[in-house]
C-alpha cells in the first residue's frame, strides 16, 4: 500500500478510537460515510474502446442520472451486467460477446456512485433499486450476471418480486455484517461503534440489516441462479458464495481455482459457463444444495 494511503487510514483510525469514546455521535456519523463511500476505480486507458460500439445513455434513480450501455436488437430479451463495489461498468465486457452471439440484448451500467453515474454515497439497497431502475428502464431484461455485492442486490431485487429467467451471480457475499466487522477490525473500530454505524445505515435506507441475510430472502428465490465463485478469493471468501448457493433454492455452483475475485470476469471459464447458463443449454455446474459440505464458519 502507498505509504501516504496507510498514514491516511491511521489517522482516521486514531479519530474512530478518540471520536468513539469523546463524541461517539460524531463517530458514528464518520463511520456511515466512511462505509457508503466506494473506493475511486482505476480505470484502464482501454476502457472507453470498450464502449464504442454500444449506445448510451442515462437512467435516472432517485434523482441521480445512472450512465447505461446497450448492445444487441431492441427487440431481444435483455441480459443487465451489474458490477460490484468500487467496480466500474467496464469489467463486465467480457460477457458481451457471448451473449450477443446467442441472440440476447446486452445493458450494463455504473452503479450509484461509481464510475459515471451520479451520487457520492450509495449501499446494498441502493444497488438493489438501480438494477430495478435500470431493468424496468430498457424492459424486457430477462436474465442478469452480477459481480461481487450486486449479486447480494440481486437476491433483494428478485425476493421483492423482479421477475427473471435465470441469474448468475459471479463472487457473491452473504454474510453482510460480517463484512462489516472487517471494516471494522480495518478501521479500528470498537464493536459499540459498528453497531452504531450499522443503526445509521439501516435509518437512511429504512432497512433492517437482518433483512438482507440470504436465508431470509431464500424462500422468495424462485429465480433459477448460477454460483461462479474461486476458491481462492481473497474479497469474499468462497465459503460466502457457496453458502448463498445452498441456501438458493435450487441454485447450482461452479467453482475455480486461482481466477480471484477480480480476474474471475476476465476468465472464459466464467463467460462460456455464464452465457450458457442464460442460453439454457448449461452442464457446467451441478446443483449446489446436495453436493456440498456444510462451510466452515467465516468468522
Amino acid at each position: 500500500m502507498h505509504l501516504g494511503h496507510e498514514l491516511h487510514r491511521i489517522s482516521t483510525n486514531v479519530r474512530f478510537l478518540t471520536g468513539s469514546l469523546l463524541l461517539p455521535e460524531y463517530a458514528a456519523a464518520l463511520a456511515e460515510r466512511l462505509f457508503l463511500t466506494p473506493p475511486k476505480a482505476r480505470l484502464p486507458q482501454s476502457t472507453f474502446f470498450d464502449f464504442l460500439d454500444a449506445r448510451a445513455s442515462f437512467v435516472e434513480y432517485r434523482g441521480r442520472n445512472l450512465a447505461t450501455w446497450r448492445w444487441g436488437p431492441l427487440d431481444a430479451p435483455a441480459v443487465l451486467l451489474a458490477h460490484g463495489w468500487g467496480g466500474h461498468a467496464a469489467q463486465m465486457r467480457g460477457f458481451v460477446p457471448r451473449l450477443l452471439a446467442e441472440g440476447f440484448r446486452v445493458i450494463a451500467y455504473d452503479q450509484p456512485a461509481h464510475g459515471l453515474s451520479e451520487g457520492k454515497l450509495t449501499g446494498l439497497p441502493d444497488f438493489a433499486g438501480a438494477l430495478e431502475a435500470v431493468a424496468a428502464h430498457h424492459g424486457s431484461v430477462r436474465h442478469v450476471i452480477t459481480h461481487s455485492l450486486a449479486g447480494a442486490a440481486a437476491a433483494m431485487a428478485v425476493s421483492r418480486g423482479l421477475r427473471l429467467t435465470s441469474t448468475v451471480l459471479v463472487s457473491p457475499p452473504s454474510d453482510l455484517v460480517g463484512y462489516s466487522r472487517r471494516f471494522a477490525r480495518w478501521y479500528w473500530m470498537p464493536e459499540a461503534l459498528r453497531r452504531a454505524m450499522q443503526a445509521a445505515i439501516e435509518e437512511r435506507f429504512g432497512l433492517r440489516w437482518f433483512e438482507f441475510e440470504i436465508p431470509r430472502l431464500a424462500p422468495r428465490l424462485k429465480t433459477p441462479a448460477l454460483v461462479i465463485h474461486d476458491h481462492r478469493d481473497a474479497v469474499v471468501p468462497w465459503t460466502q458464495g457457496a453458502a448463498l448457493a445452498r441456501a438458493w433454492p435450487g441454485a447450482r455452483l461452479l467453482s475455480t481455482v486461482g481466477l480471484g475475485h477480480g480476474r474471475i470476469l476476465e476468465s472464459d471459464i466464467t463467460t462460456r459457463a455464464a452465457a450458457d447458463f442464460i442460453a439454457g443449454k448449461s452442464e457446467v455446474a451441478s446443483p449446489a444444495a446436495p453436493a456440498l459440505p456444510p462451510p466452515a464458519p467465516v468468522y
